[in-house]
């Protein structure tokens, strides 16, 4: 990360800040995706998965997309995970924020390594759906290892719902990585310094 320039560092300070504290900030103000699924009476366990796994796979795909460091994936998942232990202390199963960093930061390391053939219109969407597939299916997994047995029953139980949840993660990050691939062909347009993966969108 000693080569990312001062606007990628400010991408990566004001992105890993998001990540750490939106949920507490939620908490506070009673808008966390599980008290608003509680009150609609909809509640599953992992269903805040199907928010927040997306959601932080936007947020990092465009922070790689600006500074081009893949290192910013587990660091930014690692960040979140003690962030959630701190603030529900109670929940095991935050350690799939650790595993989709981790994981998709290989996947980011490899792109580096092949920049300049891959296709970036395909690779991002992909990247951003695994991340939050598995984001949710870690949440699970780690669950199952760890968490009370009552939750155990329940996933295991209507299994239906839980792959449903995934399944769910997987459809909306791809949405959202195409989301992020279209606002880095906007970064490259609008600035030189709009990529440190000096990529151009390749042609279809």
């Amino acid at each position: 990360m000693r080569n990312m320039t001062r606007s990628g560092w400010a991408w990566f300070i004001g992105i890993t800040i998001v990540a750490v504290a939106i949920n507490p900030a939620l908490k506070s103000i009673g808008l966390l995706p599980a008290d608003v699924f509680k009150s609609l009476g909809i509640f599953f366990p992992g269903l805040p998965q199907i928010v927040f796994g997306p959601l932080l796979a936007f947020l990092t795909l465009l922070c790689f997309v600006k500074t081009g460091e893949p290192l910013v994936f587990p660091i930014i998942g690692v960040l979140r995970a003690l962030s959630l232990a701190y603030v529900f202390p109670k929940n095991p199963e935050h350690l799939g924020t650790c595993l989709a960093g981790i994981l998709v930061g290989f996947m980011a390391w490899a792109m580096v390594r092949n920049a300049g053939r891959i296709r970036l219109a395909a690779w991002l969407p992909i990247m951003a759906a695994l991340y939050a597939g598995f984001y949710a299916a870690g949440n699970y997994l780690t669950t199952l290892m760890f968490g009370p047995a009552e939750q155990m029953k329940v996933i295991l139980g209507s299994l239906d719902v839980t792959l449903g949840i995934v399944a769910g993660s997987l459809a909306i990050g791809l949405l959202f990585g195409a989301a992020a691939y279209g606002l880095m062909k906007l970064f490259v347009k609008v600035s030189p310094m709009g990529t440190a993966l000096q990529l151009q969108p390749q042609p279809a």
